[in-house]
Formats: structure tokens, C-alpha cells, sequence
């Protein structure tokens, strides 16, 4: 049945899920407590941060999930009296680091910790779990449970994953004190960084950003085969990359796109795989990439600048496989464009396109001329509130623009505040992996069971990362799997960076991949086509998400590593294979393929893997040739073929 957008379905299953719908008295309190937060962190990227720039961005963080996310349902316009407790304790577990900062780092008092010392980390540990789980759910909260009781209890296990045994006051002062817990290095790119390009991502899509991309996307791709899928395409890419949410892509573009492409002749579970699957590539596109670029460039310590730069050649391949499958299925079913009554015109497309593009352009100048990403971003923040604020262009009047901006500030604030609870998570697993050596451990067993092979290593890690990354947001998707996996690159002898980029290549595609699906999830509840008949789909249509991160690890070239020619050579031979794979899969190339052309199209696509000449000529020949054969038979063909008819979903 092709129902409208079911915004009851999207909530349960969105990263939204459990917040409030304040209004009155507890209502001003939150938004008063992130405007707070986003002005005190734009402060202090214009005049540097603090020494507890760290405990203050957890500070605000805290408080703010715990006012803005329910415990149960029916609090859901409510806030209870017993939710006073973590709200005002969220802020104590921080002050109490802040007032005592110099005693635990310059002292090394996390070395000696006292009772209350032992007392507040506690809390703040059960304070982040409770958090996340309010937040994005149980998944995660579970993960972290696991690895507390894994340093807890780990040396009571056989063989290599035992651990020699750790007191747990030392576990609990190490988690919450010192330089690699809570607020540790990680918090510090959270407090600095990320939180500086999600408050600018947020200000342009909450002043209009998100009706522009629609507008110019539907513009741009309505007059082609399958439009509406194209404009999906493009129009998630767009916001996708600055999002920093699968799941909040989805929700906010996908109840536009979706019921257009279903109106258009796509089946409402491939309208959903193509929301999803293009949703989730914001997470690998430049320039915010769901924030795991700046903890990336943490992590191997490496400039934002080179990872955004490696990053972009794959994400561009990435949405080609994508608007490739989505126009091959528009040919198999011989879709029309949509009418021109019923789009914009280029000209109203870039209306107002400038409160986009200008920010951006200083963003990536500034980048370029090699200042840092908060200098960056910050720039780019003010460039874009004085042209929303002083354009004639913009909506309304200066009056009604200056009432807006609250929201904005609270939708960036509210934001980087889920990060900050995830990140402060997501630094106790890593200090457990540290502690124990698990990550050293898993590494191992996965270059045990390939013996050296790398095509190997990376598959058992591939299957690593999908796994791990189910269900969790792109910071701790990403971070959870580049500790237990990134030891065995590093044996194999491969490039930090390219090997950084395959774990969130795969810790990402978890949100298309069965069982979990998220973006799945949400895209089948508003197209009203089952969640994991979408989810395939899905998986099908990001294919080449899966071929694209062996392709840079055999092409550096890919990732702008070489000369021109050498860049362009690996360009053209990964475009022809990304087209090959998209073709085999939706069985469509100049003609529907039959099974054996399929199966060769595969083949040629995999071919231009290895970066050998002579698998490249062997794979180019394969398709140049189908092509030749296809066209020819299209020739011949006599008459028009019926127009194939949509796959229909059962009623819901």
C-alpha cells in the first residue's frame, strides 16, 4: 500500500526516538541550556579553548541529553522529578573534574585517586551509559557493559583472551581521570572540533538549507530517466554531508523523496534501498562525514585537510554506483522524467544558493590555505549567518531571522551533545581494548586465520566492522571498529589512512546491511515497504560501497596518492567498474541482461580491482564488449518492448 510518510515508525526507529516534546517552562530550560553551549563553544573557537574545554563541553553535554531524552514513553512531555537527579548530576561528575584539574593531571591524581574520585567516576560511567541509551538506544549501552566486564572479569577466561587482572578502582580512576578516558584526546576533538562543523552544518540547514538542496536537486535530475531517484541522490548527498546523521537524513529528506519516486513508478521498497543507500554515503562524503573524519585525523594523527582529500574520489564513486543502479532501474522500467509543470526550474533551483555555496568555498579555502579546521569552520559559521541574516534573498524579515537562530543553535547544540555522550562511551571502550590488548588479540586471530593473505585480511575484516558498526552512529561505528580491527592492517603492512577509511567504509555500511539496517529501518516506514525486504534492496544498491574500499586499497591512486595521469587512469578504470557492477545487479545495460551477461559484467567489475594492467584491459575488454553486443541487439530489436511493470508490496 503506498502509504504517506509514518512519522509515529520513523520516530521509534530514528536516533530521535525517545526525545521530548517540551513545552512551557521545560521547554525554555532546554533550549536555554543549548543556545548556552552552542555560544560558549563559539566563544571559545574564536578566542581559543580552555584547559577544561573537555569537562565543560561534557558539562553542557550531560544535562542536556537528560532533559532533551525521556527515560520512559510517557514521559515524553514531561519532565518527572526523578529525572532531576542525572540532569543535575550530570553537571556535578563534570565540575567536580573541572574544580579539581590540577590535582588529577599535573598532580597525576588519576594515579591516586580518592574515595570521591572513585565515587564520581562511577556516576559518570553510569551517567553515559544511561545517556546513550536514552539517546540512540540499547545497542551501544550494551557494547560498553560488555567491555567493562571484560576488563572486570577478563583474566578469568582461557587461553589468548584472558588479561593478567585489573583492580577496579584503578579501572574506574583510569575510565574517568586520566588522559585516555572520558575526557581524553577524543573529547578534546569532540569539544573543539566536531561540535564547531555540526553547529555550521546545522545553521545551514535549519535556515533553509535542506528546501534549497531539494529544489536545485529536483531541478537539476528532473528532466533525466528516473528523476525523482536521481534528485534523492543527489539531494542526500548534499545534506548527508553535512548532517552528520544516517538516520536524521533519512527522516528529514526521505519523507520528501520516497512518496515522489513512488509516484514516479518505483516499487516502494526500491524508493526506500534509495533513500537509505544514499543517505548513508553522507556519512562518507566531505566535508563532515558524520564527524568521524576529525577523530580519524585524531586517531592517526594525520590533518583533517589529507583525510577529507583522500575521502572525496571514493564518496563521489560511491554515489555514482548509486545514481548508476537507480538509472538502470528507470530503463528496465521504462520510467518517464517527471513532467516539467511539476519541477523547478535551474533558476528557482539556485535561488538563494549562494547561503550554501559561499560558506562552503570559505570552508574549503581556509582548509586549503592550511588553517585549522576550527579556524576553518568557524569562518565558514559567520560567513553563512551574515548572508542569511542581510541577504534580501533570505525568508522573512531581520527580525524573523534573528528569532530563528535559537533553534538553530539548539538543533547544532543538541546534536554535538549526542556526539559528546558517545564519544565520553566510546573512550571507555577504547581504554578497554588499550588495557587489555584485545584489539592486539583480534588482530592477531584474523592474521592467524588468513595466513598474511591481505585479500583475506581484509575480508575477515570487513566482516569485523559491518558487524561491530550495527546499530551505532557513525562516531562509534567507526571507533569501535578501528580499535579491534586496525592492528591487522598495520601487520599486513598496509597505509594508516587507506585502512582507517575501509573500517568506516564498513562500520557505515552496517546501516544497509541485515539484520540491524537502521536507514533501512526508517526508509521502509515511511515508503510502507517491509524493513527487510528494503534492506536488501538496499544492499544491493550500495554494492559498490562494498567494491569501492578494496579498490583504494589496491588503487592508491584513488586516494590521491600519484601523478595526475596515475589519478585519472584509476578514476576511469573504478567509474567503468562501479558502472559494470550497478549493471549487473539491477540486470540492465543498453538492454535487460540475461544471467550470463550479468555474471560477465561482474566479473569485469571485479577484474578492475587488483590494479594490474592486465586484469584492467581484461575487465575494460569484457565491458566494451557487452556494450557492443548489447547495442547491437538493441538495433535489431523490432518494435518497442512492453514496459516491464514495478514489483508491488504486499499491503501494510
Amino acid at each position: 500500500m503506498d502509504t504517506p510518510a509514518n512519522s509515529q515508525v520513523v520516530e521509534k526507529y530514528s536516533e530521535d526516538s525517545g526525545k521530548r516534546q517540551l513545552t512551557g517552562f521545560w521547554f525554555m530550560v532546554t533550549r536555554l541550556a543549548a543556545v548556552s553551549m552552542a555560544l560558549f563553544h563559539l566563544y571559545t573557537a574564536v578566542t581559543g579553548p580552555v584547559n577544561t574545554q573537555n569537562a565543560i563541553h561534557l558539562l553542557f553535554a550531560l544535562p542536556l541529553i537528560f532533559l532533551a531524552y525521556s527515560c520512559r514513553a510517557r514521559d515524553a512531555n514531561r519532565i518527572p522529578w526523578y529525572d532531576l537527579v542525572p540532569i543535575l548530576l550530570g553537571a556535578v561528575v563534570s565540575a567536580y573534574y573541572v574544580i579539581h584539574f590540577d590535582r588529577i593531571l599535573y598532580q597525576l591524581g588519576y594515579l591516586m585517586p580518592t574515595t570521591l574520585d572513585i565515587v564520581f567516576g562511577i556516576s559518570a560511567i553510569l551517567l553515559l551509559l544511561e545517556s546513550c541509551r536514552r539517546a540512540i538506544g540499547l545497542a551501544f549501552p550494551v557494547l560498553v557493559l560488555i567491555a567493562l566486564a571484560y576488563a572486570a572479569f577478563g583474566q578469568h577466561l582461557p587461553g589468548v583472551w584472558g588479561h593478567g587482572g585489573f583492580r577496579w578502582d584503578d579501572l574506574i580512576a583510569t575510565f574517568y581521570l586520566s588522559p585516555t578516558g572520558v575526557y581524553g584526546s577524543l573529547m578534546r576533538t569532540s569539544s573543539t572540533v566536531i561540535v564547531i562543523f555540526i553547529m555550521f552544518g546545522a545553521l545551514l540547514v535549519t535556515t533553509g538549507g535542506g528546501d534549497t538542496f531539494m529544489r536545485l536537486s529536483n531541478a537539476v535530475t528532473g528532466g533525466m530517466a528516473g528523476g525523482p531517484a536521481k534528485a534523492a541522490t543527489l539531494c542526500s548527498a548534499m545534506f548527508g554531508s553535512i548532517s552528520g546523521s544516517t538516520a536524521a537524513n533519512v527522516a528529514t529528506t526521505g519523507v520528501f523523496t520516497i512518496p515522489m519516486m513512488k509516484k514516479n513508478g518505483y516499487s516502494p521498497r526500491f524508493a526506500a534501498a534509495t533513500e537509505a543507500s544514499a543517505s548513508t554515503g553522507g556519512q562518507i562524503l566531505p566535508p563532515i562525514m558524520g564527524a568521524a573524519a576529525f577523530v580519524m585525523a585524531d586517531v592517526i594523527s594525520t590533518s583533517y585537510l589529507e583525510i577529507i582529500g583522500a575521502a572525496l574520489i571514493p564518496a563521489l564513486l560511491f554515489y555514482l554506483a548509486i545514481w548508476m543502479s537507480v538509472h538502470f532501474e528507470a530503463k528496465r522500467l521504462g520510467l518517464n522524467p517527471i513532467p516539467k509543470s511539476e519541477r523547478p526550474t535551474l533558476r528557482q533551483g539556485l535561488l538563494n544558493i549562494e547561503t550554501l555555496v559561499i560558506p562552503l568555498a570559505v570552508l574549503i579555502t581556509l582548509l586549503v590555505m592550511r588553517y585549522t579546521p576550527t579556524t576553518a569552520a568557524v569562518a565558514a559559521y559567520f560567513t553563512a549567518l551574515a548572508l542569511y541574516l542581510f541577504s534580501w534573498r533570505s525568508p522573512g524579515t531581520l527580525l524573523d531571522r534573528l528569532k530563528s537562530l535559537p533553534a538553530a543553535l539548539e538543533a547544532g547544540a543538541m546534536t554535538a551533545a549526542m556526539i559528546a555522550v558517545i564519544i565520553g562511551s566510546v573512550a571507555i571502550i577504547a581504554s578497554v581494548i588499550s588495557l587489555t590488548g584485545l584489539g592486539l588479540k583480534v588482530s592477531s586471530v584474523i592474521l592467524v586465520v588468513s595466513g598474511g593473505d591481505v585479500l583475506i585480511t581484509l575480508l575477515l575484516a570487513m566482516v569485523v566492522a559491518i558487524i561491530l558498526g550495527m546499530g551505532l552512529p557513525t562516531v562509534a561505528a567507526y571507533m569501535l571498529a578501528a580499535s579491534v580491527v586496525a592492528g591487522a592492517f598495520i601487520e599486513a603492512g598496509l597505509p594508516s589512512l587507506s585502512s582507517h577509511l575501509f573500517i568506516l567504509y564498513f562500520a557505515i555500511l552496517s546501516g544497509v546491511t541485515p539484520p540491524v539496517a537502521l536507514a533501512a529501518y526508517i526508509g521502509g516506514a515511511i515508503a510502507g515497504s517491509h524493513w527487510f525486504r528494503t534492506a536488501l534492496t538496499a544492499t544491493k544498491i550500495s554494492l559498490g560501497g562494498f567494491l569501492i574500499p578494496y579498490m583504494f586499497i589496491y588503487h592508491p591512486p584513488l586516494l590521491g596518492n600519484g601523478t595526475l595521469l596515475e589519478i585519472a587512469m584509476a578514476v576511469g578504470s573504478g567509474v567503468l567498474g562501479i558502472i559494470a557492477l550497478a549493471a549487473s545487479t539491477i540486470g540492465y545495460f543498453r538492454r535487460p541482461c540475461s544471467w550470463l551477461e550479468r555474471g560477465l559484467l561482474l566479473a569485469a567489475a571485479l577484474m578492475l580491482i587488483s590494479g594490474q594492467m592486465i586484469t584492467d584491459v581484461v575487465g575494460i575488454a569484457l565491458i566494451g564488449g557487452l556494450f557492443a553486443w548489447q547495442s547491437l541487439k538493441h538495433r535489431q530489436a523490432v518494435g518497442t518492448p512492453a514496459r516491464p511493470t514495478p514489483d508491488k508490496e504486499p499491503a501494510r
